[in-house]
């Protein structure tokens, strides 16, 4: 099966099954096409992500959410395919032919070495990077090295991440430290001015949200506040605009995920059978552990106490503030377990990026 077939959908197709086809190939894309496999549309990433706050039913069909002017070339323009993604600023082209039938897509994945241009402006948003934990999940290796610098390839996790968020434009980076802070600190310190980084270390393990109260008086404007090990495929840039236009206290990253149970569900009352469901599947919006906090929302982070995300959010919420979801159909990979993180080397392997 060639690239371009399994992007594809035809037009019945649901809105689920264009997200499932997302998250699944790693093209970014997917491509709507008709019974005669002309093209009718694309699904992107923000597609869906406009479906889901619009509160569009997922079994709906993908067309009422697909690009219905994407940007296309024809076959015989490959050559301009990389000028063309430059200027609109696009991470995929797909190549037709003149009856509008999709013989390749030219994408930014295809060019080794070659990153899509830097067209984000710098930023002088903070990122605070919570880089404390034990990585308990990760032993025996976290017994040696702490998570942030369990390597991906030749490279850290915690490198990847700021490499990344570097390339949106993101300058200011602070790290949250306790479990051998020194052998994180001295890692970076080899690094010269690659990052401007600073650091700031617990007394205690505070828990996800605890240590905000470290950079309490730094914080001046939206803070990005994320894990050390979640490994996803984020515009960070469209999430710090959305988290601003939508004049949020604080916001979450939302991933969509489709789960199905391996075995039949039953429900029951009171000992009695009540209903008996085969093989269910299931969809959610799980958090990515990624989050954008305006400074005023870090009053509510009490000195030296420990204090979870999730909690904190509720707090903001409980006093009247505004708590959004980013919700994205992307990858995202959850270093801090085994399986996960052998499917993130696999996964970056893949789109040559480590």
């Amino acid at each position: 099966m060639s690239r371009v077939s399994k992007i594809k959908v035809d037009g019945t197709a649901s809105i689920k099954q264009a997200t499932k086809l997302l998250n699944e190939t790693g093209m970014q894309i997917v491509l709507v096409v008709d019974e005669n496999d002309l093209l009718l549309g694309t699904i992107t990433d923000g597609d869906i992500r406009r479906a889901i706050l619009t509160g569009l039913d997922m079994s709906e069909p993908a067309t009422r959410v697909m690009n219905r002017s994407p940007h296309v070339l024809f076959e015989n323009e490959r050559d301009r395919a990389v000028a063309f993604m430059k200027e609109k600023v696009i991470r995929a082209v797909p190549l037709i032919d003149a009856d509008r039938r999709v013989q390749d897509l030219v994408s930014w994945m295809d060019r080794s070495g070659e990153k899509q241009p830097d067209t984000f402006e710098t930023k002088t948003n903070p990122v605070f990077i919570l880089a404390g934990g034990k990585g308990t999940r990760l032993k025996p290796f976290t017994k040696i090295l702490p998570k942030p610098l369990i390597p991906i390839g030749d490279v850290p996790i915690l490198e990847i991440i700021m490499e990344r968020l570097q390339g949106f434009g993101f300058s200011d980076f602070v790290l949250s430290l306790n479990y051998k802070a020194a052998m994180i600190k001295a890692y970076f310190s080899e690094m010269g001015d690659k990052f401007s980084l600073d650091y700031v270390e617990e007394e205690q393990f505070l828990g996800t949200g605890g240590s905000l109260h470290l950079i309490k008086d730094r914080v001046k404007e939206s803070v990005l506040v994320t894990n050390c090990d979640v490994i996803i495929d984020l515009n960070f840039d469209e999430y710090l605009s959305y988290h601003k236009k939508s004049g949020f206290d604080a916001s979450v990253v939302g991933v969509m995920r489709h789960v199905k149970i391996q075995y039949g569900v039953i429900g029951m009352e009171q000992g009695e059978l009540t209903t008996l469901t085969e093989k269910p599947e299931y969809d959610y919006v799980v958090n990515a552990g990624i989050y954008i906090l305006e400074p005023h929302v870090l009053d509510y982070v009490e000195d030296n106490k420990y204090l979870d995300m999730p909690t904190l959010l509720l707090r903001v919420k409980e006093g009247g503030g505004r708590v959004g979801v980013y919700p994205v159909s992307a990858e995202m990979i959850d270093v801090g377990h085994w399986e996960e993180y052998k499917k993130a080397v696999e996964h970056l392997h893949r789109f040559d990026i480590v």
